[in-house]
């Protein structure tokens, strides 16, 4: 039986307030699940080291966010409308922050100073931007998982999957190498948590195309 309008305003209601809820607890997860990291960064790496990645970091995931200007809320209108299959909605963001991530990274790459303003290269510096390509993807995927109210996805993937991969493999990389340690463990840890938001996309896009086939 079809749901009335009320009925379904009901349910989204109830589905945004406890998509707020997992939110505002994946938060707080996220926060505490750095703690880990942030020690054995600072105390095997040292504080200088340290220091150095996060300011890289920064440099890089601010490119990132400016890859996906706009995409995010410009999907959740694309997905509203429903004149297209989702998959092909989805992919075309993905296409377009792709392009969008290839032109941050090129700068960056070409530019490592800009991410390491008052330190020599060291090893793998100067290819950390190509991370950008994996921190945009899972944004998308998140964003169209939380248009369908998936936000414990958002969660699982960016509080529990990518914090604790980069705190395991800082303190497992750093015996491996302790001048690329930090950003191989960085590398892991958006990469893993790429998997965590790709995965249940697949599987929300394929239940969605079942669903239309059985219409």
């Amino acid at each position: 039986m079809t749901a009335t309008v009320p009925e379904q305003n009901e349910a989204d209601l109830k589905a945004l307030a406890k998509g707020g809820r997992t939110n505002v607890f994946g938060f707080v997860l996220r926060l505490l699940a750095r703690l880990p990291f942030l020690f054995i960064a600072g105390r095997l790496y040292g504080p200088e080291v340290l220091g150095r990645f996060a300011y890289a970091i920064l440099i890089v995931e601010f490119v990132a966010q400016l890859a996906t200007l706009g995409l995010r809320r410009g999907l959740a209108e694309a997905l509203s409308k429903q004149d297209r299959p989702d998959t092909h909605v989805v992919g075309d963001a993905m296409l377009v922050a792709t392009f969008a991530s290839a032109l941050g990274a090129a700068v960056l790459i070409a530019l490592p100073q800009l991410m390491f303003p008052n330190s020599p290269l060291n090893g793998l510096d100067r290819y950390l931007p190509l991370t950008i390509f994996a921190i945009v993807w899972t944004d998308i995927a998140l964003a169209a998982l939380a248009y369908r109210f998936d936000v414990a996805s958002t969660v699982r993937a960016r509080a529990i999957v990518e914090p604790w991969t980069i705190s395991i493999a800082a303190g497992a990389l750093f015996f491996y190498s302790a001048r690329d340690g930090l950003i191989l463990s960085y590398v892991a840890s958006i990469l893993a948590a790429m998997l965590a938001a790709i995965w249940p996309l697949g599987a929300a896009m394929g239940r969605r195309r079942a669903g239309d086939r059985a219409r």
